[in-house]
């Protein structure tokens, strides 16, 4: 295959020996470059030949001579150059597959991509590899992965996956564990099926692959209104949630007194939804599975109290509404009880019923544009109303269903301040002077 070149960096070899944007990199070194891994790993040799294709279509063959840490200065539109690995489980809690119809194509794609994996963190499930992807992880040394296992039993995984290669987990994890590829593990959690006994074992299978498993997270599945002729699944309700609690807080202080370690943690939403506040920070460790919704709240509210210190006694008269999902509520009630300590200052949790997803999805970042829009239209006009970024997609303003911000800033007629998640953020963005008129002008 060929890569198109979107860039060359100025005063590079690149630049130096001639390549420019619009031109495509065929091989280095003999080798075909399928995505950014291939050319990062290859382009470090110090001595490489670059097969090179003009955009005129005249064949360049160029030999470099380089340091290893030397940079050749190609840049390249996106990550990977071949087709993404999609998905071929029918997993039955798959959330793509009980998606609201009419959303942008994209967001109905199944990922199951290993260089997506080691790159940001995307969790696969190993069952749609091939030999050749094998080899490429281990002689590249593709560590960490992050892997979607729910279960060590192979015929349980099987059925859930609805995928024949799906019960080799324990034969494809020891094998990246041989290869000293570091792993953190994932269990998508449904009542009455991987749950009681099936994950008691699940979780000591993956214990005895310490340290090469470095983390096992435990999250709840997530059911929306769309699931017509799909398995009938529950979710967690209060009490479930507190067993669960329980039984991971104590395998926890077991792998700390065996392993220094604690290995094993529950997302956020089993604590939230069992009405228990979430552990200390030390219960997170190094927090590697933040982006799964594990340790969010406690990063929050202990940056939160580190800075109440130095929020000021009053301010100007104001009024700050704070957009959130109704599972949320809880978490950031307590930060909101103690801003409202400042004189002068009024912020109200503003909850948003999910309607678009609906079957009782209660989270923040799945909220849409008409989900908000609901909420805020002909009421809130010529207020201050924060919004969080994760409801975003990333890099952009346009939320899940392609309404942007600026929609929502014209249609509502709000002053809206986005946050980043952070207690910065949000401070800031409560505190901010009171001429909220350049506001509506943001993007």
């Amino acid at each position: 295959m060929k890569v198109v070149i979107k860039e060359v960096i100025q005063n590079s070899i690149a630049d130096e020996i001639g390549i420019e944007a619009g031109d495509f990199l065929i091989s280095i070194n003999g080798q075909p470059i399928s995505d950014i891994l291939d050319y990062q790993f290859y382009s470090q040799d110090d001595e490489l030949l670059l097969v090179i294709e003009k955009s005129g279509g005249e064949i360049w063959e160029v030999e470099v001579e380089k340091d290893w840490s030397d940079e050749l200065g190609i840049i390249f539109d996106g990550v990977v150059f071949d087709r993404i690995r999609v998905c071929k489980n029918r997993c039955l809690f798959c959330f793509i597959d009980q998606m609201p119809p009419g959303m942008r194509k994209t967001l109905y794609v199944k990922d199951d991509d290993y260089r997506y994996s080691f790159l940001y963190g995307n969790y696969i499930t190993l069952t749609n590899l091939k030999e050749v992807d094998w080899e490429k992880i281990i002689s590249m040394r593709l560590s960490p992965l992050y892997v979607s296992v729910h279960t060590t039993n192979g015929e349980l995984r099987r059925g859930i996956m609805n995928n024949p290669q799906a019960g080799n987990i324990k034969k494809d994890l020891k094998r990246l564990a041989e290869a000293g590829i570091e792993i953190h593990t994932q269990i998508v959690l449904c009542p009455g099926i991987n749950d009681g006994a099936e994950l008691n074992s699940t979780i000591e299978d993956l214990a005895g692959l310490y340290p090469s498993v470095q983390s096992i997270g435990i999250v709840p599945v997530g059911l929306t209104g769309f699931r017509d002729r799909l398995p009938d699944l529950q979710r967690f309700n209060a009490e479930q949630s507190k067993e669960l609690v329980v039984l991971i807080e104590e395998k926890q202080k077991y792998f700390r007194h065996k392993l220094n370690h604690g290995l094993v943690y529950l997302a956020d939403e089993f604590y939230i939804k069992a009405g228990i506040t979430v552990p200390s920070a030390e219960y997170y460790d190094d927090f590697v599975q933040i982006e799964n919704g594990i340790g969010l709240v406690r990063t929050l509210l202990d940056e939160f109290n580190e800075r109440s210190t130095e929020l000021p006694a009053k301010v100007e008269k104001r009024e700050v509404y704070m957009v959130t999902g109704r599972s949320a509520v809880p978490a950031l009630q307590p930060i909101a009880d103690r801003l409202n300590k400042i004189a002068g200052l009024s912020v109200i949790l503003l909850p948003v019923d999910n309607q678009y997803f609906g079957g009782g999805v209660s989270v923040t970042g799945l909220l849409t544009g008409y989900d908000i829009l609901t909420a805020l239209r002909g009421t809130y006009a010529g207020k201050r109303v924060i919004i969080p970024e994760i409801v975003f997609q990333e890099g952009n303003t346009i939320l899940l269903d392609d309404v942007s911000l600026q929609d929502i800033r014209q249609k509502t007629g709000a002053y809206i301040y986005t946050v980043d998640g952070s207690a910065r953020s949000l401070i800031e963005a409560i505190l901010a002077p009171g001429d909220d008129s350049r506001v509506i002008m943001e993007e």
